[in-house]
């Protein structure tokens, strides 16, 4: 990759990069993103820790809806299947990769795995939400980046630089 032309020769100057955490909600965004971090890990000799995140909507909790344990396994099934294929792909290109699956607000969970993993980098994606989304919403990458006890690096969608 491009980005990564050169690292390799000035890595022993920089921070030591041992453990990258990727979260992924699966996106194409979270794609690109693994991508990149597999790049680094490959030059860094570092290990990826692979991340996703679910939660059940702000609004099923403030009107308290159950969140029946059916869906809850089947969430959980899907996503270590997901995991399991994207850790493959990684253990392929020879770095080595945890996976990891939690319950929560995803900023929350990914701040708290990085102070409890001692992570050295974080690499995600966003998916660009517009203005309006963006401040209706807010951005877990956003928030991420100002909690994180480590550098993060956000990989933008190439459409929406261009």
């Amino acid at each position: 990759m491009q980005l990564l032309r050169g690292y390799s020769s000035i890595k022993e100057g920089m921070m030591k990069i041992k453990t990258i955490l990727v979260p992924t909600d699966f996106s194409e965004h979270a794609e690109r993103s693994y991508e990149q971090a597999i790049e680094f890990a490959k030059v860094f000799g570092a290990r990826i820790d692979l991340l996703h995140v679910y939660d059940i909507p702000d609004l099923a909790s403030t009107y308290e809806i159950a969140f029946p344990d059916q869906t809850d396994t089947g969430i959980r099934k899907a996503a270590l299947r997901k995991l399991e294929s994207l850790r493959e792909r990684a253990v392929g290109a020879g770095v080595e990769v945890a996976t990891h699956l939690a319950f929560g607000a995803p900023e929350r969970v990914i701040t708290q795995h990085a102070k409890d993993e001692h992570v050295d980098l974080i690499v995600m994606g966003t998916r660009g939400l517009g203005a309006v989304k963006q401040l209706l919403l807010g951005s877990v990458a956003e928030r991420t980046i100002r909690a994180a006890p480590c550098s993060v690096l956000v990989v933008q969608d190439p459409e929406r630089t261009a």
